[in-house]
């Protein structure tokens, strides 16, 4: 990995855990600043609260307003160290656990909560 281009590479790449089960997308990096040496990458953010950031001042204040009415208001972000991601390639795949990541609850309760399924998810044909 010897050149690897933020933008393009890792930005909204589809991440898997350590069970090849898919967690979400890069929605932000945060950099650490040392002194005298090249900024580098020290965390991947996975949210909502991070996507919308993001995408502009209107979907932050969308994001709230939902919140509001959901009761939803803490923050549901996960931030993994940079030093988790073990490969790169179609997707990035972390050494993390997806199921302890606080930004999987949408996810977690649409799976127990949800009772249909939706036709094709799954990846049949007919």
């Amino acid at each position: 990995m010897s050149h690897l281009r933020l933008r393009h590479d890792v930005l909204d790449a589809q991440l898997t855990d350590r069970n090849r089960e898919k967690i979400g997308r890069v929605d932000a990096l945060l950099l650490e600043l040392r002194d005298g040496a090249r900024p580098r990458v020290a965390t991947i953010v996975i949210g909502a609260d991070a996507r919308a950031k993001r995408i502009g001042r209107w979907m932050v204040a969308l994001r709230s307003a939902l919140g509001a009415l959901t009761g939803q208001r803490a923050e549901r972000t996960s931030r993994v160290p940079f030093s988790a991601m073990r490969s790169i390639a179609d997707s990035i795949q972390l050494d993390v656990d997806g199921d302890t990541l606080e930004s999987g609850h949408l996810e977690r309760w649409l799976r127990d909560h949800v009772v249909c399924r939706i036709p094709g998810a799954s990846g049949e044909r007919k």
